[in-house]
């Protein structure tokens, strides 16, 4: 179970009570949590938060002034980092609060956590629930809007007079182009803002909506990517309905989600009646510490204890004990301990249900284990007799070959100890745990997660996808190997594992791969892998709504550079031009060679007027370009922005016509459709 101390937020979160006004906006700003928590002597005494700050906006305070001389001593509600996440949220929502001061054992501040930060952990399940945003919405909140001419200072006003935290920024048709919230209240008081600019300068656009019918978990994921706390709800006719905020649905979360893990702890209590161990739930009541629950192989071994006194089962002395360390530290694994002559090895771990401390116990009876012992020293005389032979055989190899479970290397052949430039096991231990920790971690190679048995995982890949990559020390660059496993026939728990370079065939493999997807002169992407890019961007912008844009630009005259200087200097003009290009646009843009000398730029997240700046600006740095031996460059632009009834082909061939007007208008210039 996840703890506060598991997503505690600590860096740059907390001030001084000498600090001034203006050393916590601009912590506030840093730290996008639109909350600073004020510190004496490394102990809370009070927060900021961005709602504070927009109730002084209008006022004569000095930002030079000491935060202590404004700040409000409300009783500043702390929580135990050892605390569950589901124990906060509930706290977070009973006292009506967006977020959580943390602290240690000694009320020393840690850092904070807020409703998005708990939501965001929350497990899956908590959001399989058929969910849908309607149901958040049988009351909405009324939407409070300003025109779009409006100037700031009024904007702040009704959200303070309203103690809102945002307000709806229409246009003259009264449709939402933008909004404006206490965030953005945070950094316009950062960067000394001017109260008379219009809200359109600080409004965050375009403004996030969500249907009625959408998915709760699908908006909780939207809300993260674009790190925003509130989305406009619209309804099938795209208005304006109610704003939603991470309160709204940690509100209603609280309850379903309460519902949930009762239905869940009755499924997994049922379920833990069939395996093998015992099994107590441990709860303090009244000052002591009772058997609430037990499953059926502990009333089996120790007979009906529920409502006893768990001293009873452990004596006194040993039970504080364990008591103490799983308290200390979360829980207790692999404890040997003996109860009415059975020999035990416990795991325990420490809880808060409903508000209540709870201890979770497990008995795994070790009493025969004695005997799997001498079986497992018989089977390891098998193994070494069988390694011995193979050792002779896989020294002679090539490639490289070891026995392991997955965790303990058993043998190894010489090429191994090449490789690694190690004398023995021994020595590679010393280095690495085991061997998945030698795999270079990267997106087209195989890399286990954390405490994954990484065989078990490799075995459910196809052959071409059981590749890794691991540095060889001796020239200190990246290998590729191919990995093939085969069991040890004597010992069914260690497994044969031939490593076989394959490092030049996979960089002939990406070679294939840039070919496949580059323009061969100029070296952007080419036609191809354009429309895979904006087949991808298409169901994106379907499924959350978003914006994109277009650019199709070609070269003026481009014909007089081949006929007149010759085809040479007329491929040095296409790839002067793709550098230029490429330099000016963002990392996120898909910039292709469409044909000849047309090219065309994918822009996601961009509306029509900012496509329209970029090919401006792409227009002037192409004009000033300066090719030696031929005439000044220029080429015509066609912008287009998606429309939610466009598919591929009507959306190129908006921009196409837009290109085409600019030619029809003289060339060199931006046209939009």
């Amino acid at each position: 179970m996840l703890l506060i101390k598991d997503i505690v937020l600590t860096d740059n979160i907390s001030v001084e009570l000498h600090d001034t006004l203006e050393d916590a906006i601009r912590v506030m700003c840093e730290n996008k949590q639109g909350v600073v928590v004020v510190i004496s002597n490394n102990i809370p005494v009070g927060v900021l938060t961005e709602r504070d700050i927009l109730h002084i906006i209008n006022t004569d305070v000095n930002y030079s002034s000491q935060v202590s001389t404004i700040l409000n001593l409300r009783n500043l509600i702390t929580v135990n980092s050892k605390r569950t996440i589901e124990y906060a949220l509930h706290l977070l929502i009973d006292n009506n609060i967006r977020r959580l001061v943390v602290v240690d054992e000694k009320n020393t501040f840690v850092g904070i956590i807020t409703q998005d930060m708990l939501i965001k952990h929350l497990e899956e399940d908590s959001f399989q629930t058929n969910l849908i945003i309607s149901h958040f919405i049988k009351s909405p909140k009324s939407i409070v809007c300003v025109d779009s001419k409006s100037k700031l200072r009024d904007a702040f006003e009704i959200m303070n007079e309203n103690n809102i935290g945002s307000v709806v920024v229409q246009n003259e048709q009264k449709e939402p182009i933008g909004i404006v919230t206490e965030k953005d209240a945070i950094y316009f008081v950062n960067d000394k803002g001017d109260l008379t600019a219009d809200v359109t300068s600080v409004m965050s656009h375009p403004v996030v909506c969500v249907e009625e019918n959408d998915k709760v978990r699908d908006v909780v994921l939207l809300m993260e990517q674009k790190s925003i706390r509130r989305v406009l709800v619209v309804d099938e006719l795209s208005q304006p309905k109610s704003v939603l905020t991470v309160r709204d649905i940690a509100q209603n979360l609280k309850g379903n989600y309460g519902h949930l893990l009762e239905i869940k702890l009755k499924n997994v209590k049922r379920t833990l009646n069939y395996i093998g161990e015992s099994i107590l739930e441990i709860v303090e009541d009244n000052n002591e510490q009772v058997i609430q629950w037990m499953n059926e192989k502990a009333v089996e071994n120790f007979g009906n204890l529920v409502d006893r006194s768990i001293i009873e089962l452990i004596k006194n002395d040993l039970w504080n004990d364990i008591y103490e360390k799983v308290k200390d530290l979360g829980k207790c694994e692999k404890c040997k301990i003996n109860i009415r002559g059975l020999h035990f090895e416990m795991m325990c771990s420490y809880h808060y249900i409903k508000n209540k401390e709870t201890l979770l116990i497990i008995l795994r009876d070790i009493s025969e284990f004695e005997n799997a012992i001498i079986d497992a020293n018989k089977k390891s005389e098998d193994l070494v007799k069988e390694i011995n032979i193979l050792q002779g055989v896989i020294d002679q190899q090539n490639n490289i070959v070891l026995v392991s479970d997955g965790t303990n290397i058993v043998s190894a052949n010489k090429k191994f100890f090449d490789f690694f430039q190690v004398e023995s096991l021994d020595e590679f231990k010393k280095v690495h745990n085991t061997l998945p920790e030698t795999f270079i971690s990267h997106k087209n190679f195989f890399s286990p997660k954390e405490d994954e048995n990484w065989i078990e995982k490799i075995q459910t890949l196809s052959p071409k996808d059981r590749v890794v990559s691991i540095v060889e020390l001796q020239s200190v660059e990246p290998k590729a190997f191919t990995v093939q496993l085969n069991k040890l026939s004597s010992d069914e728990r260690n497994y044969v594992i031939t490593l076989t370079d394959i490092t030049d065939i996979k960089i002939e493999s990406q070679k294939h791969y840039f070919n496949a997807t580059h323009d061969a002169l100029t070296g952007i992407y080419n036609r191809a892998y354009f429309l895979d890019a904006i087949k991808e961007e298409l169901e994106k912008s379907r499924r959350y709504k978003s914006i994109f844009s277009i650019i199709l630009f070609d070269v003026d005259f481009f014909k007089k550079f081949n006929d007149n200087y010759g085809h040479l200097k007329g491929d040095e003009v296409l790839k002067r031009l793709a550098k230029v290009i490429d330099d000016n646009i963002r990392k996120s843009d898909v910039f292709s060679r469409w044909g000849g000398e047309e090219f065309i730029i994918l822009l996601p997240e961009t509306s029509l007027e900012k496509a329209e700046l970029l090919a401006e600006n792409l227009r002037k740095r192409l004009q000033s370009t300066e090719v030696k031996g031929v005439p000044r460059i220029t080429a015509s632009f066609g912008v287009s922005q998606f429309a939610p009834k466009d598919d591929r082909n009507t959306l190129i061939k908006r921009a196409d016509e837009a290109l085409y007007n600019a030619k029809d208008s003289g060339r060199n210039c931006v046209k939009s459709k």
